[in-house]
């Protein structure tokens, strides 16, 4: 890697509203689905996961409604 690389987790860790207004707002399924995977592989919290099921479920809701 070379010096200006940055690790996934720490990306994650400093970018993960960027990647959840993604996964809300972005009209492109492929692109919410990879923010929602780093989400998933490289956060680790315990509130990361269960906040990520609650966003998940208003997705789901929003794209039932339409």
């Amino acid at each position: 890697m070379s010096s200006r690389s940055v690790e996934p987790d720490q990306y994650v860790r400093e970018n993960r509203e960027q990647l959840t207004y993604v996964i809300k707002h972005s009209n492109d399924q492929f692109v919410r689905s990879l923010c929602l995977a780093a989400l998933v592989k490289y956060g680790s919290e315990k509130a990361d996961s269960d906040e990520l099921k609650r966003e998940l479920e208003q997705i789901i809701d929003i794209v039932d409604s339409n």
